[in-house]
């Protein structure tokens, strides 16, 4: 009897995912004076995925040709890191609208979710947008969505509660009846950069600082120019 995951075993290959991608992460925090990030050395290049966007239809790879993306891994009934985190990427965002100069390209921000059982494109988008008209709220089907995001190195896993109390459930009996919604989603709290060639180049771990993103962010975007 254990916690079921969202799917089998995807927790622990999200995991070697995070140890894939930080073993390519470059020793430059010092060389490049950045204090809350760390590049990829070589950017890593990501699958390809086609998700589902409310205006736009498609939200594919394509969409993040030519742009500074940052990404970030969620769902729209998170108590507590999701909010957290979309208001910090808003605080980001403002304060780049006060000082475009400090930064060489403002950056769209996706919001992933990582919920697509309960999460639809209108209700992503709404939320996304709450924190910040631009923001774009996106999600696939859910291997899509796993793919993308081991590919990543961001981790979830799917707890279930009963009155309050967390479940164990056997992975061969299922969820039982009646508690397929009573979940919440435990996951990781990292930002992640991808460039105008559509590969991820820098992570941002937890906790951020709003002017620490905004500084970080200007300093990789100069060096890769």
């Amino acid at each position: 009897m254990k916690r079921i995951f969202l799917k089998n075993s995807v927790a622990l290959l999200l995991l070697f995912g995070l140890s894939a991608v930080l073993s390519g992460c470059d020793r430059s925090a010092e060389r490049l004076n950045l204090d809350g990030s760390m590049v990829l050395s070589p950017p890593k290049e990501l699958p390809e995925f086609i998700f589902e966007h409310r205006d736009m239809g498609k939200f594919s790879a394509e969409n993040l040709k030519g742009k500074w993306s940052l990404f970030f891994f969620g769902y729209t009934h998170c108590p507590d890191v999701c909010p957290t985190e979309l208001f910090m990427l808003s605080e980001v965002m403002r304060k780049i609208e006060k000082n475009p100069e400090s930064v060489a390209e403002v950056p769209q921000v996706v919001f992933v979710s990582v919920d697509p059982q309960r999460d639809t494109p209108d209700s992503l988008q709404e939320y996304a947008g709450y924190y910040h008209q631009s923001f774009i709220g996106t999600t696939g089907e859910q291997e899509s969505v796993d793919i993308l995001a081991r590919a990543m190195g961001t981790m979830y896993e799917r707890v279930y509660y009963l009155n309050g109390k967390q479940l164990l459930i056997d992975e061969e009996e299922g969820v039982p009846e009646g508690v397929e919604n009573s979940y919440l989603i435990n996951h990781s709290a990292s930002i992640f950069l991808v460039n105008p060639e559509g590969d991820m180049h820098a992570v941002f771990s937890a906790p951020h600082n709003p002017d620490v993103m905004v500084k970080d962010l200007a300093t990789i975007q100069r060096a890769w120019d």
